[in-house]
């Protein structure tokens, strides 16, 4: 796997969110239950795993080890597939406030990535949320994954760009 792109592992990441897509509710409000969204997230996470694993033993995300690897490339894939729709922290903050329990509800990040030259970032997002959720159901470090996911997809981001303007 050599000659893994970031196109790939969008692609990837959009395989998971498809199926995230088919069985997560349509409407973006109101946001599902956290008990929905551990679901959701798992369902997505797993749709990843078995693009990306090769053995049947890494296709279920059923304990931390499995879901600090799987859940942590599914964050970093969706970022790289939110690209050129979304700043790498728009997807991410909108996830939050998805999250939140905080009263009064903001949605300024929501908003953002629900504007129509931005879609599907709202659903990314809205996935992001979920793999956050099922993630920390698994007693990962949900903020040390998300900082990692952004970095990562930042770091691979610039070495595409790098390896392109070596090779022009």
């Amino acid at each position: 796997m050599d000659d893994l792109t970031n196109a790939d592992r969008a692609d990837w990441a959009a395989d998971a969110l498809n199926a995230y897509d088919k069985v997560a509710p349509a409407a973006l409000l109101p946001f599902p239950e956290r008990a929905e969204r551990v679901r959701l997230g798992i369902i997505a996470a797993e749709a990843l795993a078995r693009v990306t694993r090769a053995t049947a033993d890494g296709h279920t995300v059923d304990h931390q080890d499995i879901a600090d690897e799987v859940i942590g490339d599914l964050l970093c894939y969706a970022v790289l597939l939110a690209e050129g729709r979304a700043t790498a922290d728009q997807p991410t903050r909108a996830a939050a406030e998805m999250r939140s329990t905080d009263y009064p509800v903001t949605l300024t990040a929501v908003c953002e990535v629900s504007a129509p030259d931005a879609q599907p970032a709202d659903r990314i997002a809205a996935m992001i949320a979920a793999a956050l959720d099922a993630a920390e159901s698994f007693g990962c470090d949900v903020p040390a994954m998300l900082d990692h996911a952004v970095t990562c997809a930042e770091e691979m981001q610039a070495e595409e760009a790098a390896g392109e303007e070596n090779a022009a």
